[in-house]
């Protein structure tokens, strides 16, 4: 009876179990995290740079709407919650609610990203977004373009990823005890960077380190909402952490 009950807690089980989170991440990115880091070790060499950098070029571009990865985590999240449930996980310790800010925090937390990815871009020589040439070509319009130009397959992905990776690092990785809070959190950043690693070392520190804390800040401290990072996300994996990229039009 007691191992059932360590096992399957009579009370709802607020705080996880070192193990629980080490459980959870290999079901949900131990797969993602392989593959980065193959992809990462290719791209290392010469020859396979260019086929590299033209696979994440085309990922970006289809929101990495790929209908395997939607189905393979439609699975783990499910057998996710499945475990969850056998531990008796307290779920609705989790603030997921609707409310009217979130059509502020949305736009505002995925601007200030963008203005940082396009900074990082700038910055590091792959693009300067802040070029004055550029201004005449800004239109809000375009970003209803753009959505507009998205498949439904990229959406559904993009929202299903959102939800995926923010219940990991924001709701289940804050659902620990307070003196372990700040060893989860660089957990968090570690893993993070593992699973992003194909997109090159610079952008997965920057997703990992950079948004990663950001995100963390701003959740537990601010905004105290899980529902405008899911969306957020989800808006970054349509659109790119790019705010610029987002408004210019680019056809000539």
């Amino acid at each position: 009876m007691n191992f059932i009950q360590s096992i399957h807690p009579a009370k709802p089980l607020r705080y996880l179990k070192w193990f629980d989170i080490l459980i959870i991440t290999v079901l949900m990115f131990g797969e993602f995290i392989i593959r980065s880091t193959q992809q990462f070790m290719e791209s290392l060499s010469p020859s396979t740079i260019s086929s590299v950098a033209e696979t994440t070029t085309n990922v970006a571009s289809d929101g990495a709407a790929y209908s395997s990865n939607f189905t393979f985590q439609l699975m783990m999240l499910g057998i996710t919650f499945l475990y969850l449930l056998i531990r008796n996980y307290d779920f609705k310790q989790l603030p997921i609610r609707f409310s009217w800010s979130v059509f502020i925090w949305v736009p505002l937390i995925f601007a200030i990203v963008g203005i940082i990815g396009d900074t990082v871009t700038t910055l590091s020589g792959e693009y300067n977004y802040f070029n004055p040439q550029l201004i005449p070509f800004i239109d809000p319009m375009e970003v209803i373009r753009k959505f507009m130009a998205l498949t439904p397959m990229a959406i559904g992905y993009a929202l299903l990823n959102g939800f995926y990776e923010e219940f990991f690092f924001l709701g289940l990785l804050t659902s620990v005890r307070e003196k372990h809070q700040w060893l989860v959190l660089v957990y968090s950043v570690i893993i993070r960077i593992s699973f992003h690693t194909y997109q090159g070392l610079l952008w997965a520190l920057v997703i990992g380190l950079v948004y990663g804390l950001f995100y963390y800040f701003l959740y537990k401290y601010v905004v105290k909402n899980l529902l405008p990072f899911f969306l957020m996300h989800a808006l970054a994996d349509m659109f790119g952490s790019s705010l610029l990229y987002l408004l210019i039009t680019w056809r000539t």
